[in-house]
């Protein structure tokens, strides 16, 4: 049965639109809602998931099998609810079980709706998949917290729920562009890539800054994301060790230039790298390039990729002229 404690905040405080469903013979069925997807859905309980399937025009999801078939394998689903007039939610189900599990709409705007250069299907079945690593740890440790107590293993569990928050912001920069935007003049190079190397589990790894480097006008959530994706992108197709150097350009356009000294991206594959789910070596997301990539085009700058002086990858951007 579903239990409505298994959210990270309870069901009834939850700032999205959110139900709880069980597998009722064999139908997944809506147990349980909050206000808020009263307010925006209203699916009541005792009726089956499907029943909201019908409030919108178009459902998209991950996967070859149909929604109801997901939820019966007790998968960590994510789909994607559109209407007629472009409203749509990205919904995201947690910790889900043969028995049943929690599903969170999260609100897209209405004013940005997902670019044609998106390929919805594709993403939600790379997120769905990189979802599950983190619910899976989440689950180890809450079994374990409760057998032992041990505050180690509540620790690890918000680590999960944060990697996966950041996979959910990740989607949606993919989805809202330019409006996700709220930029600042003044923004630090240097300052927010140290802030953003601290955020990443960067292992062995060493940063270093050269050059003068700096201030930009941009929106430093966003900013922090770009650099955050680059060191991660680095790290993960990196060797245990090595080093990631955030310089100025050395010609004479403004912009920034983070280099590694790991295995490079092919030259056949650099313009690939930035779709979504798009990976050199089938690992990771496939997002991280396709965000910053995202980023970048929403603040009119440009990005290329070359070769490090080391044999690595640089990626190399260029800002506007109000830079």
């Amino acid at each position: 049965m579903s239990d409505p404690n298994a959210l990270r905040v309870s069901l009834a405080s939850h700032p999205d639109p959110v139900l709880m469903y069980e597998m009722r013979d064999d139908v997944p069925t809506v147990t349980a809602t909050n206000d808020a997807f009263d307010a925006a859905i209203g699916v009541d309980p005792g009726e089956p998931v499907s029943a909201l399937f019908e409030l919108f025009n178009t459902v998209k999801s991950s996967g070859g099998e149909t929604l109801t078939e997901q939820f019966r394998a007790g998968e960590a689903v994510e789909f994607l609810l559109e209407t007629a007039d472009a409203s749509q939610y990205v919904a995201h189900v947690l910790t889900p079980d043969k028995d049943g599990g929690a599903i969170v709409f999260v609100d897209c705007d209405v004013a940005a709706p997902l670019t044609d250069n998106v390929d919805v299907g594709q993403v939600a079945s790379v997120v769905s998949h990189d979802l599950r690593n983190p619910l899976d740890v989440a689950g180890a440790h809450l079994e374990a917290a409760r057998e032992t107590g041990a505050d180690e293993h509540f620790d690890a569990i918000d680590a999960a729920h944060d990697r996966m928050e950041g996979i959910i912001q990740d989607v949606l920069t993919l989805a809202r562009g330019e409006a996700a935007l709220s930029p600042d003049h003044g923004v630090s190079v240097h300052e927010t890539a140290e802030r953003a190397w601290h955020t990443v589990e960067t292992e062995s790894w060493t940063l270093q800054f050269g050059g003068s480097l700096p201030t930009v006008r941009t929106d430093p959530d966003r900013f922090q994301r770009l650099f955050e994706n680059l060191f991660r992108n680095s790290i993960e197709h990196g060797s245990e060790s090595g080093t990631v150097r955030v310089d100025t350009l050395t010609d004479e356009t403004a912009g920034l230039s983070v280099a590694d000294d790991g295995p490079g991206i092919p030259v056949s594959e650099r313009d690939a790298v930035f779709r979504p789910g798009y990976t050199v070596n089938g690992s990771g997301t496939g997002l991280g390039l396709a965000i910053v990539h995202r980023i970048v085009e929403a603040h009119g700058w440009t990005v290329s990729i070359v070769e490090s002086k080391s044999g690595g990858t640089r990626i190399e951007i260029r800002f506007d002229a109000e830079a």
